[in-house]
């Protein structure tokens, strides 16, 4: 028993822990299945599965070893969104438009006409992902009560703001496009 016990530690280690502590950060695969029993012939290098959120795996973008910018256009190189930086006026001046459009909705307004105010400070993706499926009859804030103010996640393609409302504050997360600085996400917090 303690021989069985001794054999699944060691297969452990080497499986998950060896692995993490060496840099890697996925258990090691059994490449025995994958090899040909052809002689000269060569299998494909496996296909990562799994990844920080929002980054997609060259492979899954077409194959080829450049990134693709068609997926997530508003994306920038990891190189690029983690330098920290002060947030610049474009970005700050863009949040307050994004938030006074959001605390605006009427009760007779369609939900068309509201989306419509704040298409053009928000990415495409976010648009059309999350809040093509907002009623802005849910959104509970009516009036901004203050100016925006950069949080310490602050980067030189990427900023989070804070603007205060009448009901919560509304958490923006912009970043830098190249049509200028665009919305990529909104939260709320107290």
């Amino acid at each position: 028993m303690a021989l069985i016990v001794f054999v699944l530690a060691i297969v452990l280690f080497v499986a998950y822990i060896l692995p993490r502590l060496t840099g890697g950060n996925a258990p090691a695969q059994n490449t025995a299945a994958s090899t040909s029993a052809t002689p000269g012939a060569t299998s494909a290098a496996p296909t990562p599965t799994q990844g920080a959120p929002g980054v997609v795996p060259p492979a899954a973008q077409g194959g080829g070893t450049a990134p693709s910018q068609s997926l997530t256009e508003t994306r920038q190189p990891i190189s690029e969104n983690k330098t920290p930086a002060r947030a610049e006026k474009a970005a700050l001046d863009t949040a307050l438009l994004w938030a006074e459009a959001f605390v605006n909705h009427p009760d007779n307004v369609k939900p068309e006409d509201w989306l419509n105010t704040l298409k053009p400070y928000t990415t495409d993706e976010y648009f059309g992902a999350v809040l093509t499926k907002v009623d802005p009859k849910s959104v509970p804030q009516t009036r901004v009560r203050g100016g925006p103010a950069a949080t310490a996640d602050s980067y030189t393609s990427s900023v989070t703001v804070d603007i205060p409302t009448d009901v919560k504050k509304l958490r923006l997360t912009l970043v830098k496009t190249d049509a200028g600085w665009r919305v990529n996400e909104h939260t709320e917090v107290d």
